[in-house]
């Protein structure tokens, strides 16, 4: 095995790992927000025949909807990552800049 091959055979076991990083990271994602919803509607029904407070129910569900928001917009990042999608402003950053150190050289 020569050693482009080597580099190679890394590479492929690099994107695999990172691969299967993301798909852990989603797997994850969703077991805990299935679980934060059945948690929401116990804690809805257990209080249904109480009285509870407002502003706690409230807060209880703002919670538990904040986190697959905020949790799901960290994962496309991580899925944009993984897949090397280049957001178009990133892209058009790049291109500048490069112009610019051409430019300036």
């Amino acid at each position: 095995m020569d050693y482009s091959e080597n580099r190679t055979l890394r590479q492929a076991r690099k994107k695999l790992e990172t691969l299967k990083g993301f798909y852990k990271h989603l797997l994850v994602y969703s077991i805990v927000n299935i679980a934060l919803f059945i948690v929401r509607g116990n804690v809805l029904e257990f209080f249904q025949n109480q009285s509870p407070d407002k502003n706690f129910m409230e807060w209880v569900d703002w919670n538990i909807l904040i986190v697959p928001i905020f949790w799901g917009i960290g994962l496309l990042f991580h899925a944009a990552k993984v897949f090397q999608y280049k957001f178009s402003f990133i892209k058009n950053w790049e291109d500048r800049q490069l112009k610019k150190f051409i430019d300036k050289d």
